[in-house]
């Protein structure tokens, strides 16, 4: 399992972050948060094809 690290630049909300990671990956991979620990998934990308996810106890946007 990879360690996650925190998206740059801090996403200070959700909306935001799903309007900038507007493309649903239902296989994305599985990834440590780098504050809680938590497992979560990367079910996000971007229009370059990056993936992200959203940790709900961090309330923080994670990727690799």
């Amino acid at each position: 399992m990879k360690d996650g690290k925190w998206l740059e630049p801090r996403y200070t909300n959700k909306e935001i972050f799903e309007k900038d990671y507007a493309k649903l990956d239902l296989a994305g991979m599985e990834v440590a948060c780098p504050g809680c620990k938590v497992l979560l998934q990367l079910n996000r990308k971007n229009s370059f094809g990056k993936g992200a996810g959203w940790c709900k106890r961090c309330n923080r946007a994670v990727t690799i």
